[in-house]
């Protein structure tokens, strides 16, 4: 029987002792954690799948036999299906692994793991199912087969999972030479050419006979069959590129998919008939066009040699350049929203990058750290504000997610990373930050009680500027949700849910049902606590118990809010009826009472997040800046 660990590194809440203190407080990382954390709260977590240490059921492969070996690491995207026929079964889950290494019997280069999960009512716990597959295989953990079915992978990091079962791995690992997927070898043995669709059929007739250098037929997407455990066809039409994750319409033929890299396109394919993604029309995304058939896209010929170079062709002919693009996922059919994850240091003034367009993306977030450190809005043109991002002038700390309204064809920042600080805060944490949003990377959403909420997970490009305290030398990237609802989010509105061990990306979250996340703890630091010194997928279970707006709250939470203006402010809160209030700071500490007042003056306050309670017990937040 597989062991299932618990967390021990729980987090306590910073809540005034108070009775009228009924608000949700602030949770105080204790960042010495060696563990995944999370507050005390009606949820709970668990861990399901350990890689070093939980054993895959192998196909035979490069002449060994069918058997088993131990899992590979770098847990990334989590694909699932759900289980609609057998009763009591959640259903199949499928985590890419982002490490590259050599192993003869289980495959090079990157990888995936498929498992079942079923729900046990009377431990309140998650199972992984005994499954027997088509191919023979037997077990509770299987290595998804790519050697004998479409010549390996690459760095498997994002993906895309249809509505109806479908699933894609993005191979992201962009190399130039045999040499630098053999590195020593401790990626590729094989590094002999590679022919589609002679021995491995590819799907795509135009593409048969035709011959790749090894490192040509790695970084497409690749669509691989959930439930059997095989990869099925790389998907040479869709482009070669750092794809690090896409979106599938519901039409079952539009995809959209978005490149990791500086600079970074954005790609659309649409199909010619639905559910056949073998043939159709591949475009790259230019903002500033607008062609009469083809609007804000630019028409990709259907030929391998353009196809394989993809990134080069796309911004040589004028493609809009992001700052590496990673997941993103659909809203509805009209608004899809993508982790810009940004990069301290780039420039787009030189090479290649001269043809391509600065995205709008980049320069709302310029003109926004512009207003931030001037303390005025930019005074040139979005061409100037373009110019400045292309020439270097803009170091990316913290990232954004963005939009792209289909209806338009536009992108925007949607919400920017921070806030900004020269340095990190002290190590005492007076000075650190309540909210702290760097580097978004994973992204999906998640209905709670009839509201819709973005889910955002963290991959810390650095631990200065804000993204950890001083003295630090380990990230602690964390899981936010969002409220859909807020017209003009910004990071204060990021409700804190949990956060990775030490030294580990958190990602991949996806809901399997009303009541259960999954995540991936994604290379950690080997000093932390066993098991979360290895890459892991945990769960946090407990959603259809809780209210995300009150869900670190006090168990004497009063319920719902009043009503104050203006928020944010600077000098006065306004209330729509005179009352007793109570002001507390973000740590739950009460720093005022005042008695029958309407109008509160709050400019001695300082910038930050407060919480004020009325004499009924209702309490909201509001922020000062």
């Amino acid at each position: 029987m597989k062991k299932i660990y618990s967390t021990i590194g729980l987090l306590g809440l910073a809540v005034a002792s108070q009775a009228q203190s009924a608000f949700p407080a602030k949770i105080d990382p204790t960042w010495d954690v060696k563990t995944v954390w999370m507050p005390k709260s009606p949820l709970t977590n668990q861990v399901i799948f350990v890689g070093g240490t939980d054993v895959v059921q192998t196909t035979a492969t490069y002449g060994n036999p069918a058997g088993q070996e131990v899992a590979k690491q770098w847990h990334d995207y989590i694909g699932f299906v759900p289980d609609k026929a057998e009763s009591g079964h959640i259903g199949w889950a499928v985590v890419n692994h982002e490490m590259t290494t050599a192993n003869p019997k289980i495959g090079d280069g990157g990888g995936m793991t498929m498992f079942k999960l079923k729900r046990n009512k009377e431990k309140d716990s998650l199972e992984v199912v005994t499954q027997k597959l088509t191919d023979g295989r037997e077990g509770k953990f299987f290595n998804v087969d790519f050697v004998n079915t479409v010549g390996e992978t690459g760095m498997n990091c994002g993906g895309i999972t249809t509505t109806d079962g479908r699933m894609w791995t993005a191979e992201e690992w962009m190399q130039s030479s045999n040499k630098g997927i053999f590195a020593e070898g401790k990626g590729f043995v094989d590094t002999t050419d590679f022919v589609i669709g002679t021995t491995k059929p590819a799907g795509f007739p135009a593409f048969n006979g035709k011959v790749l250098k090894r490192f040509e037929n790695l970084n497409w997407m690749v669509e691989v069959n959930p439930k059997e455990a095989k990869a099925v066809r790389k998907q040479y039409n869709w482009g070669r590129a750092g794809w690090e994750g896409g979106v599938v319409l519901a039409d079952n033929k539009t995809v959209f998919l978005f490149e990791d890299g500086s600079p970074g396109i954005l790609g659309k394919f649409v199909a010619t008939s639905a559910n056949d993604f073998t043939s159709g029309q591949m475009y790259v995304y230019k903002h500033d066009r607008n062609d009469a058939i083809d609007g804000n896209w630019i028409k990709i010929e259907n030929n391998l040699d353009t196809l394989k170079v993809l990134n080069s062709v796309a911004i040589k002919r004028g493609a809009t350049m992001f700052n590496r693009l990673e997941w993103g996922h659909k809203l509805n059919e009209t608004k899809i929203y993508i982790c810009e994850t940004g990069r301290d240091a780039f420039n787009y003034n030189s090479g290649n990058a001269l043809k391509g367009v600065v995205s709008p993306t980049l320069v709302d977030g310029y003109k926004t750290r512009y207003q931030i450190e001037k303390g005025m809005p930019f005074p040139g043109t979005d061409m100037a504000a373009a110019d400045s991002v292309r020439k270097g002038k803009f170091a990316d700390y913290y990232g954004r997610v963005i939009e792209l309204d289909l209806t338009t064809n536009k992108v925007r920042s949607y919400i920017e990373g921070g806030p900004l600080s020269t340095a990190s805060a002290s190590s005492s944490l007076v000075a650190y930050p309540t909210i702290h949003f760097s580097n978004p990377d994973g992204l999906d959403f998640m209905t709670l009680k009839g509201k819709r909420y973005m889910i955002i997970q963290e991959d810390l490009n650095g631990i200065t500027y804000n993204r950890m305290p001083a003295t630090y030398t380990k990230t602690n990237c964390e899981t936010y949700l969002l409220d859909m609802e807020i017209a003009k989010p910004t990071f204060n509105d990021l409700i804190r849910i949990s956060a990775c061990a030490p030294g580990a990306e958190v990602t991949g979250a996806v809901m399997i049902d009303d009541n259960t996340m999954l995540l991936n703890s994604q290379h950690p630091d080997g000093g932390n606590t066993p098991p979360y010194n290895n890459s892991l997928t945990y769960s946090i279970s407990g959603w259809s118990k809780v209210n995300p707006l009150g869900l670190f709250s006090p168990a004497n939470n009063s319920g719902e809010a009043f009503t104050i203006y203006p928020n944010p402010t600077t000098r006065e809160l306004h209330l729509t009826k005179a009352s007793d209030i109570a002001i507390y700071n973000a740590k739950g500490e009460r720093i005022r009472v005042e008695r029958d007042v309407k109008v509160i003056n709050v400019s001695d306050l300082t910038a930050g997040i407060y919480f004020i309670s009325n004499a009924e017990g209702k309490t909201t937040k509001f922020v000062v800046e």
